[in-house]
């Protein structure tokens, strides 16, 4: 069974979150994008977190390898822009999926 690229994610905002003090930044209010229920990230349903989906195919072979580092960079992007600078979110996305 793969490791979706949902919970990738939520092991970096976990290791995010457990550097982070402030407990109304981003990362740790309860009101914010990445707590937000209706949101892909999420929900259980969605193409990130369903294990069988395209993007979570965990086939050893360079092209998904590739394209579960892409997903993984873009919700890095989407959602971490302001915690992150580029070169820390591709060492991120190196370290998570080798």
């Amino acid at each position: 069974m793969p490791i979706t690229i949902g919970v990738l994610f939520r092991r970096i905002l976990n290791d995010l979150k457990a550097q982070d003090n402030d407990p109304d930044s981003y990362l740790n209010n309860p009101k914010s994008d990445i707590n937000n229920p209706n949101y892909d990230i999420n929900n259980p349903n969605s193409t990130i977190n369903n294990q069988y989906s395209s993007i979570n195919d965990a086939s050893n072979n360079e092209k998904n390898t590739e394209i579960r580092r892409n997903v993984l960079r873009e919700l890095i992007k989407m959602y971490l822009s302001d915690y992150l600078t580029e070169e820390q979110a591709k060492k991120l996305v190196e370290e998570y999926i080798p």
